[in-house]
């Protein structure tokens, strides 16, 4: 089964969205000040962070939002326009100049000049900082100011990709020398009242906001709830106003209830399987191949995910996005495959186990699956599952089979830099392939839209073909919203209205 535009459209108009999202005020209505809405993220744990070079969440990333801006921002399409930054040009898209807004304040009261951006991208290079964007970070070959309000900032390789790249949370902007990050001060939309990891964030209304006549709201709060149902739960009841992340098992439950409403976000988002590369087994290619055969995409989407899933082809890039490559053989559910690959790779009953974890989209069921499947085929997949504290710092990437959660990016750049790149520290798989950095170079270096998607398209086969990550489905993230809530929408940049909810909504 191929995996089209056509196809997502189709499914996201059956799915109850539409051009006019529930939660978005109608045309006449105008937005109202005042008042407090609380979210609850699927997200919470003692790593929970405010510092942007450490976020590793959409929980993490909302409040981040909160609290500071980026040099460029994702309105409604994945096309960034300018933020923090005034002017963002280059010739050749290795040399940047970078020209600020005037009059913008930190929370302190403190104007943000060029020091501040330079700070705030260059701790990102430094190894101590242990920045998630390091290997983006790496390429930034100079970052100089050259003024109050303006800087240069010179890669290593050219990469007309970098307006999206600064509108990521990784390069959110903070005060210059800024280290405490436990109640930090940004120019965002609201000033961080109370941050407890694991716990509540509160946040007040920045009453000297750059952007005029917002944010609306007074407060705004933000708990992490990793129990799917109680967060369900708690926004049916009213105890909070937004539910993120409503698990497709409660998505009919959420949409039957007269004052909530179930909003679909059309974003790149997707669970992986990992095969560590670096192990005997899991990088055999045959074992690789037969895993891939063993994926039932369609039962996954239609019996899992309530049918707010979308096929995938094992390469991270939608169907919706524009530089997805059209026409690549679609990998097929395929037991008598899957049996030829375990004879072949010599794999016919070994036994491997599998970590999941119940706050990952389908991973526990895509692992029943697998394990159900695999027995058929002839290998016993023994399943582990963990709890969702501790799984990513003690489990994820570090067992031989385990199971990701990737959000969606600016730019398709990003995520094979992020995940694929062999030098990158979150390539999942371990998987190295000279080839593709080296397409991804080229990618980045392009300047015409049309050279660099065939590049792109490249970068996908390789992946589709080769790599150590099995990507079964794109999921539809659905929100429950109470009908108290307007001007809550999706935004294709990230989850929670690109994560910057905060500063649109207001109360009825």
């Amino acid at each position: 089964m191929k995996a089209s535009r056509r196809d997502f459209l189709a499914m996201f108009a059956a799915a109850g969205a539409a051009t006019a999202l529930p939660g978005i005020a109608m045309a006449d209505e105008a937005p109202r000040k005042g008042g407090n809405v609380r979210m609850a993220v699927q997200n919470g744990s003692m790593s929970d962070t405010l510092d942007p070079a450490k976020g590793g969440h959409s929980g993490d990333w909302t409040k981040q939002f909160c609290v500071f801006n980026a040099l460029t921002e994702f309105n409604g399409t994945l096309t960034p326009s300018n933020a923090l930054a005034d002017k963002l040009e280059s010739t050749d898209g290795m040399t940047w100049h970078i020209g600020l807004k005037q009059g913008v304040h930190f929370h302190d009261g403190a104007e943000l000049t060029s020091e501040d951006v330079v700070y705030s991208l260059a701790r990102h290079k430094d190894p101590a900082t242990a920045s998630k964007a390091f290997a983006i970070a790496s390429g930034f070959k100079e970052i100089k100011a050259a003024g109050k309000s303006e800087l240069t900032l010179v890669l290593d390789q050219p990469n007309f990709d970098l307006p999206s790249v600064l509108g990521s949370s990784y390069f959110l902007i903070v005060k210059n020398n800024t280290k405490d990050f436990a109640k930090p001060v940004g120019t965002g939309p609201f000033i961080v009242d109370t941050f407890t990891p694991g716990g509540k964030f509160s946040a007040k209304r920045n009453p000297n906001y750059w952007k005029s006549g917002l944010p609306h709201l007074d407060t705004v709060e933000i708990i992490g709830l990793p129990d799917n149902s109680a967060r369900v739960n708690a926004v049916l009841a009213g105890d909070i106003d937004i539910c993120s992340l409503v698990d497709h098992r409660y998505a009919a439950q959420v949409k039957s209830n007269a004052n909530v409403q179930l909003v679909a976000n059309k974003l790149a988002i997707y669970t992986d399987l990992i095969l560590r590369q670096d192990h005997p087994i899991t990088g055999n290619p045959d074992f690789v191949s037969a895993t891939r055969c063993l994926q039932d995409r369609k039962r996954m989407v239609n019996d899992v995910m309530q049918t707010y899933g979308v096929i995938a082809n094992d390469h991270p890039v939608a169907p919706w996005d524009p530089y997805y490559l059209e026409g690549l053989p679609q990998h097929q559910f395929d037991l008598d495959k899957a049996k030829f690959h375990l004879k072949k790779g010599g794999l016919v009953g070994k036994s491997m186990e599998i970590y999941c974890q119940p706050g990952i989209a389908a991973a526990v069921e895509g692992a029943q699956f697998l394990q159900s499947f695999g027995a058929q085929a002839g290998f016993n997949f023994v399943i582990r599952q963990v709890p969702t504290d501790g799984y990513w710092s003690t489990y994820w990437t570090k067992r031989p089979i385990t199971y990701g959660s990737i959000s969606n990016r600016p730019n398709v750049g990003m995520i094979f830099q992020l995940f694929y790149s062999s030098k990158s520290p979150t390539n999942e798989a371990h998987w190295q392939n000279p080839k593709l950095d080296q397409l991804l170079s080229a990618a980045r270096a392009e300047g015409d839209f049309n050279k660099r998607k065939a590049i792109y398209g490249d970068m996908q086969t390789l992946v589709h073909e080769s790599a150590g990550t099995v990507i079964p489905v794109f999921d539809v993230i659905l929100d429950g919203v109470s009908k108290k809530v307007r001007g809550y929408q999706s935004n294709p940049s990230g989850m929670n209205m690109g994560y910057r909810f905060a500063e649109a909504v207001w109360r009825a």
